[in-house]
Order: C-alpha cells, then structure tokens, then sequence
C-alpha cells in the first residue's frame, strides 16, 4: 500500500514552477546582487532502499534577477528521503535528519522533503 501512495504522490507533485531546466524548483537562496540559486526536482521515483520512500535527481541552476540563467549545473546529484519519522535525506552515505517543523525556504533539505513527502493529492 506504501509504494502505491508514494507513485500516486509522485504523480501529483505541482510542476507549476519550474526552473530554466523545466524541474519542479523546491527551494532557492536568493543572494544580495539579485543572484538565485534554485534546486529543482529534475526525477522522483519509489525508492530501492527499503528504508527510504523515494529516490531523486537534483539539479541545479543559478539565475539572474530577470530570471536569465547564468549556469545550469550539468550533473544530476542523488537522494533518497524519507517520510516518516525520523524524516531523513540521504546524500551519498550520509544520512541528515529533517526536523519538519522548520518553515519552508530556510533548509534545502527539509524543502526537498516536503515536496516529495507533503505533496496534496486531488
């Protein structure tokens, strides 16, 4: 039942906003000369890992203040997140725990979290 929510979740995630790239963006730093940084959900996928709910492909991209891409990083780096407590995001071999009480836009990982795990399903 578990994997059929998380492919239902998955399928529902919002694309309204999108990066230059087209990825779903889930958080952006902003920095003082108008510079933003976006990482966007480039895949999102039921994890292989039993212990995790899904696996992603992050990408990132640097913007201007008009929005122009100033660099679109080519790679497509990995993570696993899961939902249920402890929320965790896994990077390589370390894993970071997520305290999901923390508002949105302040950690990345915790963003990466909740677009994977608190998207609304209509």
């Amino acid at each position: 039942m578990r994997r059929i929510l998380v492919s239902v979740v998955l399928c529902a995630l919002p694309a309204s906003v999108s990066s230059a790239s087209g990825h779903a963006v889930f958080h952006t730093a902003s920095f003082g000369d108008g510079r933003h940084v976006n990482l966007s959900l480039a895949e999102g996928r039921p994890s292989r890992d039993p212990a995790f709910d899904f696996d992603a492909i992050i990408t990132l991209s640097e913007t201007d203040h008009g929005g122009a891409v100033l660099y679109r990083d080519r790679e497509r780096h990995e993570a696993s997140v899961r939902c249920t407590p402890p929320a965790m995001v896994r990077i390589g071999a370390v894993d970071y725990p997520v305290d999901v009480s923390v508002p949105s836009g302040r950690d990345w990982k915790h963003d990466l979290w909740a677009a994977l795990c608190t998207a609304r399903i209509s």
